[in-house]
């Protein structure tokens, strides 16, 4: 093997050798200017001032805050050229804002960069000593972030967060709200945990539903956006998702919450079809006596009186 190497070693030069020297000093010619070119591009030009960023714009800031992170984000850029970027650096700069999830940027030779801000939005409301937080889904506080439509309500009994929630129940309670499906995350109106039935939605004007913990929420979402689509569980006070594959709708009949439109029950019934597996024979009990319904249903129950689960 070592004989065989050697042999190469010994060929190669033999064979630039076997080059005509005037194609062979211009071969060398054009790799020295190869490697002059590719050292003032990385050790000069493309941090010279001839690709300086002397002009910034900075677009999706919408927080109280906004002037502060623009000013952050431009001051960083500054320091940077339209050939040498570094996404790193801007996050950096922006590291105390919560509210900056991201950002997008956009060289313009030579001197000009586009900064896009990738926000996050809120989707809980954390009720703590007398303040109003707003959360992210990831459990971050968002300061000078407007709230926008109604969120669902979390209390917590714990000192009040600086940056990020720290409070187990309250995080497990977050967990369910940011698992919801956007058609029925506008109708929670807050989260809490009972001593027997484990952690529950409350919807606005609709029923109770009932998790028990995190875990398949997906397939819970699932389940209860299919019972309410379902005109026989019109009047139900709460909804067990327990067990997903078997919800379980009950309680006396009172004002129902407003059906999902067409286009989001269609969606969302997509999402139940994948999240949940029935049995193709499974039978649905309806009706205010109880009465069985027919065959192949979404396994639904209704029950004429209110019991505990």
């Amino acid at each position: 093997m070592k004989a065989v190497a050697a042999a190469t070693l010994r060929t190669i030069p033999r064979a630039a050798l076997a080059i005509p020297k005037p194609i062979r000093n211009k071969l060398l010619f054009a790799l020295g200017a190869v490697v002059v070119i590719w050292s003032l591009y990385t050790f000069w030009f493309r941090d010279s001032s001839f690709v300086k960023i002397t002009h910034v714009r900075v677009t999706g800031v919408d927080m109280k805050d906004s002037d502060r992170v623009e000013a952050a984000l431009t001051s960083a850029a500054h320091g940077m050229t339209t050939l040498h970027l570094s996404k790193d650096a801007l996050m950096s700069a922006v590291a105390s804002y919560t509210a900056v999830k991201d950002v997008e940027i956009k060289a313009h030779f030579p001197h000009s960069l586009t900064i896009k801000v990738i926000q996050e939005q809120p989707v809980a409301v954390l009720r703590v000593g007398g303040k109003r937080l707003l959360l992210a889904s990831d459990g971050s506080v968002l300061q000078g972030v407007r709230q926008g439509r109604k969120l669902a309500l979390i209390r917590s009994t714990a000192a009040a967060p600086s940056r990020r929630l720290t409070d187990p129940l309250a995080l497990s309670e977050l967990q369910v709200v940011a698992a919801a499906p956007n058609a029925l995350a506008r109708h929670i109106s807050n989260v809490g945990k009972g001593d027997t039935r484990g952690l529950v939605v409350k919807l606005f004007n609709g029923p109770q539903v009932i998790f028990g913990d995190t875990s398949r929420l997906e397939a819970k979402w699932a389940a209860t956006a299919g019972v309410l689509a379902d005109d026989e569980s019109r009047g139900a006070t709460y909804i067990d998702v327990r067990l997903p594959e078997r919800p379980v709708a009950g309680g006396l009949a009172t004002q129902s919450l407003t059906p999902l439109g067409t286009a989001g029950s269609a969606a969302i019934a997509a999402n139940q079809a994948s999240a949940i597996a029935p049995s193709a024979g499974a039978t649905g009990a309806t009706g205010a006596t109880g009465a069985t319904g027919q065959s192949g249903t979404t396994g639904l129950q209704s029950q004429s009186t209110n019991p505990q689960p």
